[in-house]
């Protein structure tokens, strides 16, 4: 399972840049940001823990420049993560994401003055 994020705004930030430097920098920004969140979304509670193979299962994974992912191939994620008829959200991932948003968007300001 994987999570895709579209931050709305970002685009418009790289639309700015014209040089191959600043592109490679916005994307070390964004690796650097996908790997915070990676760790927030372990360690945000309520993250359930069991035997760990559920936290241990998130990593992030670069797909090309200023794209990454952030997986967890844990076969039983998507039913922490969304719930299912019987079960509510036990982790709510979706949310952390939400927060995290805006967090992106004044790290790539701060980083591209």
């Amino acid at each position: 399972m994987s999570i895709k994020i579209k931050v709305e705004g970002v685009d418009e930030i790289i639309k700015q840049l014209d040089d191959v430097k600043s592109l490679e920098k916005v994307d070390h920004v964004m690796q650097m940001a996908v790997l915070e969140l990676e760790r927030e979304i372990k360690k945000t509670p309520p993250c359930p823990v069991d035997s760990g193979r559920y936290r241990a299962g998130w990593h992030t994974m670069r797909v090309k420049k200023l794209t990454y992912q952030i997986i967890n191939n844990v076969e039983y994620a998507k039913f922490l993560i969304y719930g299912t008829s019987k079960m509510s959200v036990k982790h709510d991932v979706r949310g952390i994401v939400e927060r995290w948003t805006g967090r992106l968007k004044k790290m790539l300001k701060s980083n591209l003055r």
